[in-house]
């Protein structure tokens, strides 16, 4: 719902300011009219034009009041500054002060001498109408940080100096026109000069400034991400290695202009102590032990055919697309080495999902440097988890990953739970091919049939390694979804045609015992692949996209967990996501903002080990963010301010959609400096990353330099 009033709010923004603008420009010309007939006629126009924008005004006041319904904090920022404070003053004044006289003149003519209608009170609302709407028309231009109470007297400030500055010249002008001043008119030739001159100024005022703000956005060279700070609010900021910025101020609850609070006490270390600083080198698995598994995974260009014929020129793991399923048993030692044969472009992997310790993370510029080409690197932990979880490289992603570099993990329960007689991994993604762009299952972009005999349980584990979220149906048969970001739902529930919606790198398993009849596995980016299961292998059915989504928060039944929604939390950070117009790094783009900052200077979240940690999203843009922490698994307390009623949810990958609020928390209980990004890609490359910063950890590593490390 609030997409739609968001995207029809926006469209009614860009139109208000030329409808105001035309409206105050026919009233301003209504005292210059020759004779009573275009007098009339002008009037009339005028009337039109105005209404029209009292119309688009009264809609955009209907959506705003429509969002703030939703959530205030969807529309307490640059919207209530836009609409309320610069757009309602003047769209009032012209409704009570200019409306009625120029309806007046349209339907009589006018009054006895038209000069009257160059009266303040008559052109100036209209104008100032289109001057608020100037600030919609932008509104994407401005910061999306939430105003604080000092900044409103500064837009009303503005709004009165825009006021006094048309009202004075409006003055003047109905004084020529009725003859009261004798001031010297100024020739056509010296007008145009002056306008030329003054265009020609603006232009290279703003030519400037955009210029000077474009080298501003650009990155260093080299940066390292210690740069990153919070300022906690009781006076004391502390860096991501965990030294005190300043000294001074008092415990007690506080919170700071990044929506950070905190009760004040630390845990880790005794009071009045100071914990010596630990590299994310120091942070690394077993080094001694003979792996239970050994892995290699081999970085390369391949030519990859998909089901249609259609090629791919990949960069893939082991030649393969996606990469090779790693298959392992929970609470075993695995060594998985990367090595990587591409020619000029830098690698790593990371474990998506998996709370390795951090030095195991594989991400370059921050646990470890790019691997380079004819390089190699190997990885060592303990797998805790168990379920789905998938690997990618994590230097230059958005690149990276769409091109081939990932793959399926899965990791077996040490000892077997739910045995199956098929388990099917599916991989979505989306492919650039020599026939255009195409999401697949795996290779398969088309329908693949499968033999499956009736009775027989079988298990789909669906993965979305693509950017965009994915809607799939299972059509055909009852089923369960028995895990979500392969972590276990506590007694699912059967169900039938319900629409199953994926974050990006999201995960869930579906099970069903087959059926007398085919089943159908499809996506709605996809319809005409999928997977067809049949007792032959050659039946199959129509897949259907009509029902309702499937609603994790109240599926499955509640069980103990060790924290809720009333639990008390050492630190709670409220993240408010947008998006916002302007350069990053030198282009301009449309930034992805968390807090109103993009990266390198979103804010830092610092925590200390053993602390339980909440943390509040609320999506203000108008795209799905789904946000993946590294390291921890999040458990979900509410949902738009909802708490869950059915089993607890721990995921690593929480969907954001738009204006949604999501309520999550976690234990700090595995040191490092923690990616925590939209998994979007592009997102991530347009600003959209932030960190999770345990105190006194340290990376050696950079983004850029040398060594080209380049996370997003």
């Amino acid at each position: 719902m609030y997409l739609a009033i968001s995207i029809f709010d926006f469209i009614v923004s860009l139109v208000l300011f030329p409808v105001w603008l035309l409206a105050a420009l026919t009233v301003r010309r209504l005292a210059t009219r020759p004779d009573t007939r275009r007098l009339r006629r002008g009037a009339r126009i005028a009337v039109g034009f105005t209404l029209f924008g009292l119309l688009l005004a009264a809609g955009r006041l209907l959506t705003f009041s429509q969002m703030a319904g939703i959530n205030w904090e969807l529309v307490g920022d640059r919207r209530a500054v836009t609409t309320l404070l610069l757009l309602l003053p003047g769209v009032l004044a012209t409704l009570v002060l200019s409306l009625p006289k120029v309806w007046a003149a349209a339907r009589r003519g006018g009054p006895e001498e038209p000069e009257a209608l160059a009266a303040p009170r008559i052109t100036v609302p209209p104008q100032l109408a289109a001057f608020g709407a100037l600030g919609g028309f932008f509104e994407k231009f401005l910061p999306p940080d939430r105003p604080a109470a000092l900044n409103y007297p500064v837009y009303g400030l503005v709004l009165v100096a825009g006021a006094s500055w048309l009202i004075l010249r409006a003055r003047r002008r109905a004084e020529r026109i009725d003859g009261r001043t004798t001031a010297p008119q100024r020739t056509r030739g010296r007008r145009v000069a002056v306008r030329l001159g003054t265009t020609v100024v603006v232009l290279g005022v703003v030519g400037t400034l955009l210029t000077l703000e474009s080298q501003r956005s650009r990155f260093p060279d080299t940066f390292s991400m210690m740069k990153g700070t919070m300022d906690y609010g009781g006076g004391t900021t502390f860096a991501a290695d965990g030294h005190d910025g300043h000294h001074g101020g008092s415990a007690g609850t506080h919170t700071n202009a990044l929506g950070v609070h905190g009760n004040g006490h630390s845990a880790g270390h005794p009071a009045g102590t100071k914990a010596a600083a630990v590299s994310v080198d120091a942070l690394k698995g077993p080094k001694s032990g003979t792996p239970d598994r050994r892995f290699t995974l081999t970085a390369q260009e391949a030519k990859v055919r998909l089901a249609s014929g259609r090629t791919v020129d990949a960069w893939s793991f082991n030649g393969q697309i996606p990469g090779p399923e790693l298959r392992m048993k929970q609470g075993e030692l695995v060594e998985i080495t990367l090595v990587n044969k591409l020619k000029d472009t830098p690698v790593s992997t990371h474990w998506h999902g998996l709370d390795v310790p951090n030095g195991e993370d594989g991400v370059a510029g921050v646990t470890q440097d790019a691997v380079q080409p004819g390089g190699t690197y190997t990885y060592r932990f303990r797998v805790k988890e168990r379920g789905t979880f998938w690997y990618h490289s994590h230097q230059s992603s958005s690149e990276q990953v769409q091109r081939g570099l990932f793959g399926p993990m899965v990791i077996d329960p040490a000892e077997p739970t739910r045995p199956v007689d098929q388990d099917v991994t599916v991989q979505a993604h989306t492919w650039d091919t020599s026939r255009g762009t195409v999401t697949a299952l795996g290779t398969s972009d088309t329908l693949d049939r499968r033999t499956a005999r009736p009775g027989q349980n079988v298990r789909l584990r669906l993965i979305n390694s693509d950017v965009l979220t994915r809607t799939f149906t299972l059509t055909g048969v009852p089923y369960t979804v028995t895990s979500i970001d392969g972590m276990d739902i506590n007694q699912p529930g059967e169900l039938t045609g319900r629409r199953l919606v994926i974050a990006g790198a999201g995960r869930l398993d579906v099970e069903f015992t087959m059926p007398d009849k085919p089943v159908r596995l499809a996506s709605e980016d996809s319809p005409d692949a999928g997977i067809a299961f049949s007792a032959d292998g050659k039946g199959t059915v129509e897949p259907r996209f009509d029902g309702p989504e499937f609603d994790k928060t109240t599926y499955g039944k509640p069980s103990p967990q060790p924290f809720g929604v009333r639990s008390t939390y050492d630190r709670s950070f409220d993240l408010v996501l947008d998006e916002w117009l302007g350069f990053y790094n030198g282009t301009f783009a449309l930034r992805q903002t968390i807090n109103g900052r993009v990266f390198p200077d979103a804010p830092m979240l610092m925590v200390k080990e053993g602390e339980l940690i909440r943390v509040r999203f609320l999506n203000r843009g108008q795209e799905d963010h789904p946000m993946h922490l590294h390291g921890h698994h999040v458990q979900v307390l509410s949902h738009n301010g909802k708490p869950l009623s059915g089993s607890a949810i721990w995921q690593d990958t929480v969907l954001v959609r738009p204006g949604e609020e999501w309520e999550v928390a976690f234990k700090a209980d595995n040191p490092g400096i923690w990616m925590d990004h939209c998994h979007n890609f592009t997102h991530a490359q347009l600003g959209m990353v932030m960190h999770v910063a345990y105190e006194n950890v340290t990376t050696p590593y950079t983004v850029g330099g040398k060594n080209g490390n380049r996370p997003d």
